[in-house]
């Protein structure tokens, strides 16, 4: 039986159902602490996948890290994927308590972190808050309402839908020419160094503009500029010259790719850093209307953008 208070807290009975899962996930676990921090936080993601699938979000409990047996042993877990948004962090608060606690190794890669109390018994647990704050402790005071969790969670939605993403992304190229630059691109003079900028600038062109772009994970992470040149050409063409600079290095890693795809996803050029290459570059021309995606990726790791002309 589920309730919403009148303090705004969602309640959720723990059933035979929940603690019979709770224990298949700690079960043979010898350290007795680890047991149950995994017993716990199985409950906290049970309710909180309760409550959402209520709230009418779909969520996948068996995607999620939470249900790795491995993972949930090496790490301080309790994850729970909801669907094409992202990964949410439900964290188990026991009575009494005045902080939820956030552990470190779950800092990144979240959406937002749900605070879970327990009842002494363990016989209901209550949704209390969120926080978007990755810290050690966040205060139960200082937790966000469940009515602005449900909020935040449509406007996440709303934001990662496609038809949102592909109106947010698009970049229109064609009114560069005029001097309407969209936000986000920056002159070339703050992305590389007075070097590169000699090597790559010889010619002049009616309108460059760069965007910093990382790539990789973790020690692998790269960081690169994405450099589009925009010169007006005949009967309504534009030429169009995109480039791919290291940042922060003289030159690019190998195995760096840079893509051009059309409308229809098909691939038009594509050329791919070779050792010790200093930029990458594509240079083709499209017509006044057309749509095309440009692709920056390293490894795993891709980046994608779309833009009109």
């Amino acid at each position: 039986m589920n309730s919403i208070t009148e303090q705004l807290t969602f309640s959720v009975a723990l059933s035979t159902e929940a603690h019979g899962i709770a224990q298949e996930y700690s079960q043979g676990i010898s350290n007795p602490d680890k047991r149950q921090q995994i017993y716990l936080n199985t409950l906290a993601v049970y309710a909180v996948d309760n409550y959402l699938q209520c709230m009418g979000f779909e969520t996948d409990w068996q995607g999620s890290y939470s249900c790795d047996f491995l993972v949930i042993q090496l790490m301080n877990v309790a994850d729970l994927e909801v669907k094409n948004l992202g990964k949410l962090e439900c964290r188990p608060v026991l009575p009494k308590a005045e902080v939820c606690e956030i552990p470190p190794e779950v800092w990144e890669d979240r959406i937002g972190y749900v605070a879970v109390e327990f009842n002494s018994d363990l016989k209901e647990a209550k949704i209390l808050g969120f926080t978007l704050q990755a810290e050690a402790e966040v205060p139960l005071s200082q937790l966000q309402s469940l009515e602005d969790f449900l909020l935040y969670l449509s406007e996440l939605e709303i934001a990662k839908s496609p038809q949102h993403e592909e109106s947010s992304n698009l970049v229109k190229i064609g009114q560069w020419l005029d001097g309407f630059v969209d936000a986000g691109w920056q002159t070339i003079e703050h992305l590389l160094n007075p070097q590169q900028l000699g090597l790559a600038f010889k010619s002049a062109v009616s309108m460059t503009r760069g965007q910093k772009i990382d790539l990789g994970m973790h020690f692998e992470q790269i960081s690169v500029a994405l450099v589009i040149k925009v010169a007006a050409g005949s009967e309504g063409e534009v030429n169009i010259l995109t480039q791919v600079y290291p940042v922060g290095n003289h030159v690019l890693p190998q195995g760096v790719k840079l893509n051009i795809t059309d409308e229809l996803g098909e691939n038009i050029l594509e050329v791919i850093s070779r050792d010790e290459d200093n930029w990458i570059q594509l240079e083709f021309s499209a017509e006044l209307g057309e749509k095309f995606q440009i692709m920056v990726a390293y490894g795993e790791s891709q980046q994608a953008k779309i833009f009109e002309v």
